[in-house]
């Protein structure tokens, strides 16, 4: 195989891994939605069993605005920047020679954005939690033990079916 034909496989290929890497990272095809995969979120039903007061309900709800609007806000700039980087991984990956700082600084700019998600994710799980009682945070901490319980089992099972299908 030349050279030419070796950057076009790879140029084909390296956006189908990404792809389907995110797809795994987010629980296979049907993502996160409805209940499937192994996600512990501090979900509305997850609340609904506390027996919140209404207060709670109103901070709660107002919490769940804040974030919704901010993710509004943001939501068409961080798609031009996912575009962005997806353009950026692109260029690299069919230009003539690999450079290997331009690589490491476009996953370093990947990784500080990932963390300044992260982080806000968690101010606002944090500020959720601040509503609560402490046997309310117990019953919630619990709910979801068992919630990655259920869900480390029920993974257990599929390497299992996985593994004799394979053996």
């Amino acid at each position: 195989m030349t050279i030419s034909k070796k950057w076009l496989v790879t140029a084909l290929v390296l956006p189908l891994a990404f792809g389907a890497t995110n797809v795994m990272a987010k629980g296979g095809e049907k993502g996160n939605k409805g209940g499937h995969g192994c996600d512990v979120e501090m979900s509305k039903q997850a609340f609904k069993k506390l027996d919140l007061t209404d207060a709670q309900k109103a901070e709660l709800k107002t919490i769940r605005q804040d974030e919704k609007a901010s993710k509004m806000n943001n939501g068409s700039q961080k798609r031009e920047q996912m575009q962005a980087y997806r353009q950026k991984e692109r260029d690299l990956v069919l230009a003539a020679d690999f450079n290997e700082q331009q690589a490491q600084s476009l996953a370093q700019e990947m990784v500080a954005q990932r963390t300044e998600r992260q982080v806000e994710k968690l101010r606002t799980q944090h500020r959720m939690m601040s509503v609560l009682t402490a046997e309310q945070k117990q019953k919630l901490t619990e709910m979801q033990d068992k919630r990655m319980q259920k869900c480390q089992q029920k993974m257990q099972k599929k390497m299992e079916k996985k593994q004799a299908n394979n053996g």
